[in-house]
């Protein structure tokens, strides 16, 4: 998630890059794979719906990868990742090249 940088008396918020067709497919597999792993329908997900969601996108160590997860997008360190980290999670799947086809 992108946060804002305080700087005196003005916010400056960062600007996100526009996102390539390709990336938008991407995101939206990935979006597929966490919304079918998602077992209690509450749009958050826990270690194990990530790890689901994590093999069915190809993950070589499911386990090990939802532990990065958590780690990474995991901002107010519930153990879970909700609807305000999604973003966050999103980003660091595609940094390890989620969503492939």
């Amino acid at each position: 998630m992108l946060k804002p940088i305080r700087h005196s008396k003005t916010i400056i918020l960062p600007v996100r890059k526009p996102i390539p067709g390709e990336d938008i497919e991407k995101i939206n597999k990935i979006k597929k794979k966490l919304k079918e792993a998602d077992r209690n329908n509450d749009d958050c997900y826990s270690k194990e719906e990530l790890k689901i969601a994590l093999k069915d996108l190809g993950a070589f160590f499911p386990t090990w990868r939802a532990h990065r997860c958590l780690t990474k997008a995991d901002a107010n360190n519930d153990g879970q990742i909700s609807r305000e980290e999604i973003e966050t999670l999103i980003d660091y799947l595609l940094t390890r090249g989620f969503g492939k086809k």
